[in-house]
């Protein structure tokens, strides 16, 4: 009776544990929910997946310009993480973690302000500096393989950005512009909503004359959103590049909410030549909203049909040539939205091409290129330009100079009225040509 009395109190003893051995092992199957091994703490359990996870987007994106110096940085995985392989260094500027932001390659990293918080079902991790990123620097981001999905397998190699995003330089600037009907009429009290990053930073409201100014706006890309009662909605992008600029936007053409669907046509012609140019490919954009496509024909002429009212981006493509954009617009049939592309040049070349919009009244008949450029000291004989009748250390090139005869460098005399040239080919080889002057509407 002792010994049986002694034994008793010992066998509960010895199945609790096996129980809970038993329970442990159950949520540690290959089947068992994400909160499972969660609640065991568990950074991953291995499963039957074998594919290793990868790196889809980061944002700001790869080779991306003037990003907010205060921005957050976002990496999006292919599948579900284990929360707890993605880290980062929140005490100092040492490279750490495993989700890493450098702007010297990662020799330090910069001290983010917590641990990366996930979203979207830990499918995205966004991490946040301690303090404002510098301004105009560039910046890498880096994913370890120390990273892991939720059956425990690594990324395959260090992902890291190529190029890097750049925060925007600091200084401040101004924005300006005009808004007028689409009878060339000035369009008073639109608000226009200067936002960027998604952020709208300020409102300004255009005066009696169209007119709109805001000042003491941060460097970056900016998108302008244009609203007044009883007509369409429309925005358009610029960027503030530099500290005190004054950039005044494309004048825009707010289009009344009455208008109806209709033909978008006009024109694609050469730069240079202003010959019409076919087969070019032409894809209409609202937005980032593909619309549709069109191809000019031997005239050079396009068309887009049945096109709902409003603003579009239309992009031109064409072998041989510069791929070139255009703003055209619909509001019942619109004609002659017509576009000018320039072929494509040499490494080292550049071309200057000067357009200007039609307009009703006609406010802008002729407008004309000039250039100075310098003579080499001592002067050499052949660089000299008709525009120089002072023979002082530059020339003077526009509409009025024509190249006179030089038998030493063999350069032909110009005198037509739309091709002039100054050449320095003694030197260096260098010419400037004006290849055409128009003076139509």
């Amino acid at each position: 009776m002792y010994s049986s009395n002694n034994t008793n109190p010992v066998f509960p003893l010895v199945l609790v544990p096996l129980v809970l051995l038993l329970s442990s092992c159950s949520e540690r199957s290959e089947y068992g929910e994400k909160s499972d091994y969660e609640k065991l703490g568990a950074a991953c359990i291995a499963t039957e997946d074998v594919t290793a996870p990868t790196v889809s987007s980061e944002s700001p994106t790869d080779n991306s310009t003037y990003n907010s110096p205060a921005t957050t940085v976002a990496v999006t995985f292919s599948e579900n993480m284990a929360t707890g392989s993605v880290t980062t260094n929140t005490s100092d500027t040492t490279c750490s973690g495993s989700f890493q932001l450098s702007s010297d390659n990662f020799t330090t990293c910069i001290k983010m302000s917590a641990a990366p918080v996930a979203s979207d079902n830990d499918t995205i991790f966004t991490i946040t500096p301690a303090s404002s990123l510098s301004a105009a620097t560039t910046f890498k981001v880096k994913i370890t393989t120390s990273v892991t999905d939720i059956s425990c397998n690594t990324l395959g190699s260090d992902n890291s950005s190529i190029v890097g995003f750049s925060t925007s330089p600091s200084g401040s600037g101004t924005i300006k512009g005009s808004v007028k009907m689409d009878n060339g009429s000035a369009l008073s009290s639109v608000s226009v909503a200067l936002s960027i990053y998604g952020t709208t930073v300020a409102t300004a409201t255009s005066d009696s004359n169209g007119d709109f100014s805001q000042s003491s706006l941060g460097l970056g890309v900016y998108t302008l959103t244009y609203t007044k009662t009883n007509y369409l909605t429309a925005s358009q992008s610029d960027t503030l590049e530099s500290d005190n600029q004054t950039l005044t936007v494309e004048t825009l053409t707010q289009l009344q909410d009455s208008c109806s669907s209709g033909a978008i046509s006009g024109k694609i012609t050469d730069a240079v030549d202003g010959s019409n140019v076919s087969t070019v490919e032409l894809s209409a954009y609202k937005g980032a909203t593909f619309i549709k496509s069109s191809t000019t024909n031997d005239s050079g002429e396009y068309s887009f049909s049945d096109m709902d009212p409003g603003w579009y981006s239309v992009y031109s493509s064409k072998s041989g040539y510069i791929d070139e954009n255009f703003r055209a617009y619909s509001c019942g049939a619109q004609a002659n939205q017509d576009n000018s592309i320039s072929a494509s040049i040499a490494s080292g070349v550049m071309r200057i091409i000067l357009k200007w919009p039609k307009t009703n009244p006609v406010t802008a008949q002729d407008l004309d290129s000039h250039l100075q450029i310098p003579y080499l000291t001592p002067r050499i004989a052949g660089t000299e330009c008709d525009g120089d009748s002072d023979k002082t250390d530059k020339c003077h090139l526009f509409y009025r100079t024509n190249q006179a005869a030089d038998n030493a460098t063999n350069v032909t005399g110009v005198s037509t009225v739309d091709y002039h040239q100054y050449y320095d080919i003694v030197s260096s080889g260098d010419f400037v040509t004006l290849d055409q002057d128009h003076n139509t509407n």
